[in-house]
């Protein structure tokens, strides 16, 4: 790679990162071109070089974080025996990737449950349920092996997602996210999926 191919590199890098930084905390429709180039300290034609317009870098950052997220859940399962190994391994990965970087789990919620940003709604639907099957796949295969009720998939793959994603959505906005997404809730998650909370008479 020349020192220009470097640098462009870079350069383009560097705008993800700040765009990333104003998305997850401000949203989408609250923040400009204005302002990411102002965060980046380039000009505007510098981003127009990298990225067509708003749009098309919000969509290129959606689609890698999901994406880069989608394929670390399926690495993590992909050689595990059960479907509770499975399920503790895809809640597992899940907290190590948002303790990466906090800005992320961010940027995902701000974006699945923030205001519609319409102009990626067909893109968001196609990813978010990407993730949504890998997890009613490993349900099913649970179901089929006698290691789960029979029950309708997609509902408890929904029950597990909430359970999973909740504390996510809550922790990632802490200081450090690290000291509460950690495997011992992810396993405690896991048990209460699969057990039920029970109580004593």
């Amino acid at each position: 790679m020349t020192a220009r191919q470097t640098k462009t590199a870079e350069t383009r890098s560097h705008l993800f990162d700040c765009a990333l930084t104003l998305f997850s905390q401000r949203g989408y429709a609250a923040t400009s071109i204005r302002d990411i180039i102002q965060a980046a300290g380039v000009t505007q034609p510098t981003l127009y070089y990298h990225f067509e317009d708003k749009v098309d870098l919000f969509t290129k950052l959606v689609e890698h974080y999901y994406g880069e997220n989608l394929q670390q859940l399926n690495s993590a399962i992909a050689q595990l025996p059960d479907c509770e190994s499975r399920l503790l391994a895809m809640v597992q990965s899940s907290f190590e990737f948002c303790n990466a970087d906090p800005r992320v789990p961010c940027l995902l919620f701000q974006t699945y449950y923030g205001p519609p940003v319409e102009e990626i709604k067909g893109i968001l639907d196609k990813l978010t349920t990407k993730r949504f099957r890998l997890v009613t796949e490993t349900i099913q295969s649970g179901i089929e092996s006698g290691e789960l009720a029979a029950a309708d998939p997609e509902f408890l793959a929904l029950s597990f997602c909430c359970l999973m994603d909740q504390p996510i959505n809550i922790f990632s906005r802490k200081k450090r996210p690290g000291q509460f997404l950690t495997r011992d809730l992810a396993t405690a998650l896991v048990g209460i999926f699969l057990r039920g909370c029970g109580y004593n008479n």
